[in-house]
């Protein structure tokens, strides 16, 4: 049975739901009584495996208009009050 605290209780005892987690037990957190989130932890070594670059060559495609600009995102980052549509 997960280990269930609310958002208020596991903000102050932050180091105690992390050795739970890290005894394999799972640690649920809710927000006005509502579950908000679930935490078990993965690693307990430190370990996240190793970075391999180039391990994703082939399996991930940019297009070739990537770096085209958009006329609507950059009218969000101009002043309103320099465009003409605008009154």
């Amino acid at each position: 049975m997960p280990y269930q605290y609310s958002l208020r209780d596991a903000k102050a005892r932050l180091s105690e739901l992390l050795d739970l987690a890290a005894a394999g037990n799972v640690v649920e957190i809710t927000r006005q009584g509502t579950k908000r989130g679930r935490f078990k932890l993965v690693s307990v070594d430190g370990t996240f495996g190793q970075r391999r670059p180039g391990a994703l060559k082939g399996r991930i495609v940019v297009p070739d208009t990537f770096d085209d600009e958009d006329p609507d995102i950059i009218a969000d980052f101009e002043d309103p009050r320099s465009r003409a549509d605008s009154r």
